[in-house]
């Protein structure tokens, strides 16, 4: 996970992952972390703040029409940030999906109560973790940057 500039920065997103289909086919690229088809791309210290995520496309998917994205920090299923993102099908971006920018009314969908982000208000830090599924095997052109804002919160 890199860092961004000042510059970068100044637009918003304070961390970023570039990757295209030549690294998802690369072996230990993606790997079991926590389930199958994981990187580890990051870590949220105790109160750290993600108010924003992005997968955004910067080189068409083809060969493959199955991909999806989860990203967040829940190992078995990571999607506080972004989820169930359809890759193959995006136009441009998956921004603000996951479970913690959605509220929700009995698993519907709703524009109440819609949580801004997320607050890691454990007592350690947390791996933030991409999980892309799909016949990764199959792509012969794509290309992604993964990107969020982090506020690191000191603590006492």
């Amino acid at each position: 996970m890199a860092k961004l500039t000042i510059n970068e920065a100044a637009q918003g997103f304070t961390h970023k992952l570039a990757f295209d289909y030549v690294d998802l086919q690369t072996s230990g690229w993606l790997s079991t972390i926590s389930a199958a088809n994981q990187r580890a791309v990051g870590s949220l210290p105790k109160g750290g703040i993600v108010d924003t995520a992005v997968l955004y496309q910067v080189v068409d998917p083809a060969g493959a029409s199955n991909l999806t994205i989860d990203f967040g920090v829940t190992g078995a299923d990571p999607d506080e940030f972004i989820d169930n993102g359809d890759v193959d099908g995006a136009t441009q971006v998956i921004w603000n999906t996951g479970d913690a920018f959605v509220g929700t009314d009995s698993g519907t969908e709703t524009t109440s109560n819609v949580v801004n982000g997320y607050a890691n208000n454990t007592t350690s830090a947390k791996t933030m973790l991409m999980e892309f599924n799909g016949t990764v095997g199959d792509l012969t052109a794509g290309g992604w940057v993964l990107a969020w804002r982090q506020m690191d919160c000191p603590t006492q």
